[in-house]
């Protein structure tokens, strides 16, 4: 049977156990993925196509978590029971304080519901240079928003955990 999850406006309390479990988990794979699939991480495997598979594992991880990233900094109609990054601040001061989405995120994220959310012919076929993700690149971008995020927001509301990943690591490649 399901449980009645909470419905928005979110309390204090609650957006901060949240971000203390799911806001800091989406945000440390969306890092850690970008420092991995930056570096060219190979992992071992039996065959040469168990490799291609867990690459493309990596690859699919870090997309569904650049997206999920995307959406909670750039959501502008949430449902009722979305968290999205506006509920760690007073109503419209994160939008005012974040700049409108980059072409290259819209296109990310366009791109992540298209290639890895949905079967749809607007998939790349074989391996054209247009296919590689720049997991660095995107990161990078990512990177003075979300920082500006976490020391904006509400510190009742954000956990302390989400501030400090999202503080610490100044560029893909730290650990």
């Amino acid at each position: 049977m399901p449980s009645i999850s909470p419905e928005r406006p979110f309390s204090d309390a609650y957006l901060m156990s949240y971000s203390e479990e799911h806001v800091f988990y989406e945000f440390d794979m969306f890092l850690w993925l970008a420092q991995v699939c930056g570096r060219g991480t190979t992992l071992a495997a039996p065959s040469q196509a168990d490799t291609a598979r867990l690459s493309n594992v990596l690859i699919e991880a870090f997309v569904v978590h650049l997206r999920n990233v995307i959406d909670f900094l750039y959501l502008e109609k949430p449902k009722k029971t979305d968290v999205i990054a506006a509920d760690f601040f007073a109503p419209g001061a994160w939008e005012r304080l974040h700049p409108l989405i980059s072409a290259a995120l819209e296109s990310a994220r366009v791109r992540a519901n298209k290639e890895i959310a949905h079967l749809t012919t607007d998939r790349f076929t074989s391996s054209p240079p247009a296919k590689a993700w720049d997991f660095t690149a995107l990161a990078a971008e990512l990177r003075p928003l979300t920082q500006r995020m976490a020391t904006n927001a509400i510190a009742e509301r954000l956990s302390p955990r989400v501030s400090s990943i999202l503080t610490s690591r100044i560029k893909v490649g730290a650990g």
